[in-house]
């Protein structure tokens, strides 16, 4: 999912993950201060393809997690998407959609606009948050049902592989 790119100006526009605020940046660029709250911002994707600890992965990208790759954070956080094919544990906060491959595991709370969920994926605990149908974005399969205003969404805990072809990992309460 390629980030936005302006073809008159070269520039590209990134949402800041502490003001949430749009900007527009140059198209090369890996990290700069946010222009309304001043602090500074990551603007390039995250590929994790080993066993990667930390407190907190944030950045103005996507945080790609590899079949062999492993992440374990307090906060996870992409403002484009975040795809996972390896493990990952930690709470997930997406501006993007959240893909999660057939032989992942995730374990945290997940706050994003969609999640897809490949058969094969565990899913362990955790409280998903869809942000809201008018967010939503197309992934790779149809789309699912999203929960309408003001529903809560509830976590689906058990392995996706025991589950028919495709199922949605979310169901309101």
């Amino acid at each position: 999912m390629p980030t936005p790119v302006s073809i008159a100006s070269g520039s590209r526009s990134v949402q800041c993950y502490h003001c949430l605020k749009r900007f527009d940046v140059p198209p090369r660029a890996i990290s700069l201060s946010c222009p309304w709250c001043s602090k500074r911002v990551t603007l390039e994707d995250l590929v994790v393809k080993n066993t990667s600890w930390s407190s907190r992965v944030q950045t103005c990208g996507r945080v790609v997690v590899h079949r062999k790759g492993s992440l374990v954070a307090t906060l996870i956080e992409a403002r484009e998407g975040i795809e996972v094919q390896g493990h990952v544990e930690g709470n997930l906060v997406s501006g993007g959609p959240v893909l999660i491959g057939p032989r992942a595991r995730v374990k945290g709370d997940m706050s994003a606009p969609s999640i897809w969920v490949e058969p094969g994926a565990t899913i362990e605990g955790g409280y998903f948050q869809i942000i809201g149908p008018d967010r939503l974005a197309r992934g790779p399969s149809r789309t699912p049902r999203p929960p309408e205003t003001g529903e809560r969404a509830e976590v689906v805990t058990r392995p996706i592989s025991v589950l028919p072809k495709w199922v949605p990992v979310i169901k309101p309460c």
